[in-house]
């Protein structure tokens, strides 16, 4: 096709080259046209030309300028970086990550408060994701160096649905959370050495609520008490449950004459109850000697009301375990990463390859493209001396017929 085409361009341009010096020397109107037909190719080369070239290469210094001057952000568009590949790849540890059940063992998840929490400030704890994968809920705790005071809030973050169960939670950040904390402790730092801490234990099997226990405590002597909580995220309300300590305090006064005022004891919220989700789980220890006292096992309503022993002896209760948290797998195996820069290096080495046989291609098709339309330009021209040549052995011919009319009339 490109020999055919380069063929009959080459033809034209030949048969141009013939006609035109003889017309030129005889008519003006032939060598004006011959004239507007060189300007009209050198301005076709010279975008030729510029087509060969980077943007920059061919810009005048107004066009520069204009280019270059400062935009206001509204002008700005911002679209997806281009991360540059690097098929050559060096085998790093990286961890793989996957998600498992939160609360396992039932009533475990604790909230620890590292060193460099008294460093930094501020520490993002470990976090819950909901049984359907659609929101995450973490700890927020900070720490108050004047006082040596700790405080705490829980945060939700909504997930995004568009990625995988992993994917999503792995690129949750504390930038997409909501601006307001689902509960908080008091921020008070008047008594020195107190901390306040949430940890969430489970949600529902609905994912409609999400109960919390809040831990209240002293630095240097332990854990004064733990109090539970119980946010409903339909009506978007935290409700703290302090009625479910008063019932076990008053069944042991009544039964077993204890006065918890002079004893250490404290609550551990277990989760939801597997059978109804409108009533919460909790066991009651008591430190009064070596071996902890066992005060059974209780459960109370999200509303705080009708508080009920399910068991006094550690009996089972059934308990719903529905959350998840993302736990370390593994580390990527060595050999996998080299079987990727491999299959990499040689997706690359095609793909330069390609862009390299499509450059060359587009290349010869502008060439032949600008040949085309300069060769056009002469057979347009030549069509128009033709055409004008016609109009004057016309114009001779009708001269003649008169001049021969007048003589045969005289």
């Amino acid at each position: 096709m490109f020999s055919t085409l380069a063929g009959m361009m080459m033809a034209a341009k030949v048969h141009f080259t013939q006609a035109h010096p003889i017309m030129k020397k005889r008519d003006t109107s032939v060598a004006e046209c011959v004239y507007m037909n060189k300007v009209a190719k050198l301005e076709e080369t010279e975008k030729y030309q510029k087509s060969k070239l980077p943007e920059s290469g061919y810009m005048t210094v107004e066009e520069y300028e204009a280019a270059s001057r400062a935009k206001a952000k509204a002008e700005i568009e911002i679209g997806e970086a281009d991360i540059p590949k690097d098929s050559n790849m060096i085998y790093v540890p990286q961890k793989t990550y996957k998600l498992v059940k939160y609360n396992s063992p039932i009533g475990s998840p604790e909230l620890n408060l590292p060193r460099k929490l008294n460093f930094d400030r501020q520490i993002n704890a470990q976090g819950i994701i909901s049984g359907d994968k659609t929101m995450l809920v973490y700890p927020a705790v900070y720490y108050y160096a004047q006082s040596d005071c700790t405080s705490c809030d829980l945060f939700l973050i909504k997930l995004d649905p568009s990625l995988n169960d992993k994917e999503k939670v792995m690129r949750a950040n504390i930038i997409q959370r909501e601006e307001k904390p689902l509960i908080s402790t008091l921020k008070e730092i008047d008594e020195k050495y107190i901390f306040r801490t949430l940890t969430p234990i489970d949600f529902s099997s609905d994912n409609k609520k999400l109960v919390v226990k809040e831990k209240v405590g002293h630095r240097h002597d332990g854990i004064w008490k733990t109090d539970l909580w119980v946010y409903d995220f339909e009506k978007q309300q935290a409700t703290k449950i302090p009625q479910i300590r008063d019932a076990i305090v008053h069944y042991w006064a009544k039964s077993g004459g204890i006065d918890f005022d002079e004893k250490r004891w404290d609550i551990y919220p277990m989760g939801f109850d597997a059978n109804d989700d409108n009533r919460v789980i909790v066991t009651a220890y008591a430190y009064t000697g070596d071996v902890p006292k066992f005060l059974g096992t209780w459960s109370i309503d999200t509303e705080g009301n009708n508080s009920k022993l399910e068991s006094i002896d550690g009996a089972d209760v059934p308990i719903s375990v529905i959350g998840y948290r993302l736990e370390e797998d593994s580390v990527v195996d060595a050999t996998d990463l080299e079987f990727e820069a491999k299959r990499a290096k040689k997706l690359e080495k095609a793909q330069e390859k390609e862009e390299k046989a499509t450059k060359k291609y587009d290349q010869k098709i502008n060439k032949l493209e600008y040949q085309r339309k300069l060769h056009q330009m002469d057979m347009d021209t030549l069509i128009k001396i033709q055409q004008h040549k016609e109009e004057l052995k016309q114009i001779r011919k009708n001269n003649s017929k008169k001049v021969n009319t007048e003589t045969a009339v005289q």
